[in-house]
């Protein structure tokens, strides 16, 4: 054997060790776990979305606390549906689903702002297209006040979540982010109620983090698993639980204040759900996958997560007779 070809067979061998550690590393860290007993689940809820699929909301939000047993659960206020009109406040959706989860002593965070759950993220009324800019915040802030200042007696609301991931702009069909405005906003809702913590959310995958998790209370991460594009398909994340944890303890955050305000419990369909076959749907999401998701998010330590689909199981038991995501989740949450 030629010095050449010796030297060729030890390179090779040294970058099969190399890759070899690099794999054995990428297992260990995803087999660490910083699990903790304090671990809770609950759901996000979302009329809006409920409308889409053209279920009863108030049948599925009220399955969702009496048939699932749900104690923990996010809901939303979106611009549009609760000052439609100018200065014309319509409460009645958001009384409903507060009321009903007071009287089951249920824990809510309610997300107000301009930027709320669900698409198109920005829930903008239809009055406020022609307004100059200025004029759209300071509507904003009284309607924010509005809002506060109608709930801020229910016990039963917890936390504020203010604004929804504002800071990721590759998502949504929102005005460009304004880290300034945010904190005005944290601000002034702290200060109509400084009882309760304020909590400011940001994308797992593809937000920085390093303002959203500094300027309040509480962080919330959306942790998505699936997600796809029409040019790639369909995305695995293969990020290791640890990598939420160290993300945010490398922006200054204690992870003991760090929730999972969605984890992905529903498919990523591109054209809507009502538009995307049953046999597609489930190369995002199924029972199996549900449960991965779940062990997943307990690894990184965080002490709660608000899974995101719960209308999705309602529909898809009541419209598609396939109850196997809805009881998956009623058997998780009777171990809580």
């Amino acid at each position: 054997m030629t010095r050449f070809k010796r030297k060729i067979i030890e390179y090779f061998i040294l970058l099969l060790i190399i890759v070899a550690l690099i794999v054995a590393g990428w297992i260990v860290l995803f087999l660490q776990s910083f699990e903790n007993d304090n671990f809770e689940l609950g759901t996000d809820f979302s009329v809006k979305f409920a409308k889409e699929l053209k279920i009863d909301w108030q049948d599925a939000y009220l399955a969702m606390l009496d048939d699932l047993q749900v104690k923990k659960i996010r809901i939303h206020a979106p611009w549009d549906q609760i000052e439609p009109s100018r200065g014309e406040y319509n409460f009645e959706e958001l009384d409903f689903q507060i009321k009903e989860a007071s009287q089951r002593d249920v824990e809510i965070i309610l997300a107000i702002g301009r930027r709320t759950p669900r698409w198109p993220e920005c829930h903008d009324p239809a009055y406020i297209k022609s307004l100059p800019a200025d004029f759209v915040q300071d509507k904003q802030f009284q309607m924010m006040r509005t809002v506060v200042e109608r709930y801020k007696s229910f016990p039963a609301i917890k936390v504020w979540q203010v604004e929804n991931e504002p800071l990721l702009d590759v998502f949504g069909e929102c005005p460009s982010s304004d880290a300034d405005l945010l904190r005005r906003e944290v601000n002034y809702v702290k200060s109509l109620d400084n009882s309760r913590p304020v909590l400011v959310t940001d994308s797992g995958e593809l937000g920085l983090w390093i303002i959203a998790a500094n300027v309040s209370d509480l962080f919330g991460t959306t942790m998505y698993r699936v997600t796809y594009n029409k040019w790639l398909g369909y995305n695995f994340y293969k990020f290791p639980p640890i990598f939420y944890r160290l993300k945010a303890q490398l922006v200054g955050r204690d992870p003991n204040t760090v929730i999972v305000s969605e984890l992905q419990a529903e498919p990523w369909a591109e054209e809507g759900i009502l538009s995307t076959p049953l046999e597609e749907q489930r190369k995002s999401m199924d029972s199996e996958r549900l449960l991965s998701h779940i062990e997943f998010v307990k690894k990184t330590g965080f002490n709660s997560a608000y899974l995101w689909g719960v209308e999705w199981w309602y529909w898809l038991a009541n419209k598609k007779s396939e109850p196997e995501m809805w009881n998956t989740a009623k058997d998780l949450f009777s171990q809580q």
